[in-house]
């Protein structure tokens, strides 16, 4: 991919994290970050300031809060292209054996384990980061 630089002072662990995320997901950090941004960068600005203010001053009840909403509109979002891609190939077949919101549930429990597994480690470093 080309494209312009773009760079930034994170923690260590931070850092780390980075990294290992890079690796289990395939991805370089330099790829990991551009999509950071572009995801960032096409909320709203008043979700945009909203969020750094609940990450810089909230409690960490709302910086979890927040990162648990997003988690479930990805996965929302993740929902409704699964199934409009499963409609499309499926024209002409037999329906999908799980309702939507079955697929939906699945979604979310996923991201809320993958998300608990997690928690404790990400919103330290999210204070350490602030």
């Amino acid at each position: 991919m080309s494209g312009r630089t773009v760079s930034g002072v994170i923690p260590p662990d931070l850092y780390d994290v980075v990294q290992q995320a890079g690796a289990y997901e395939g991805t370089t950090v330099s790829a990991l970050v551009s999509s950071a941004l572009a995801f960032y960068l096409g909320l709203s600005g008043p979700a945009r300031r909203t969020a750094r203010y609940v990450l810089t001053s909230g409690s960490s009840d709302s910086r979890a809060a927040l990162l648990d909403g997003c988690g479930r509109a990805i996965a929302a979002a993740g929902d409704q292209a699964l199934t409009a891609s499963l409609a499309a190939k499926s024209a002409g077949m037999q329906d999908v054996s799980l309702t939507e919101a079955q697929i939906a549930e699945e979604a979310v429990q996923a991201v809320r384990n993958a998300r608990q597994a997690k928690r404790g480690r990400t919103l330290k470093l999210l204070q350490d980061a602030v």
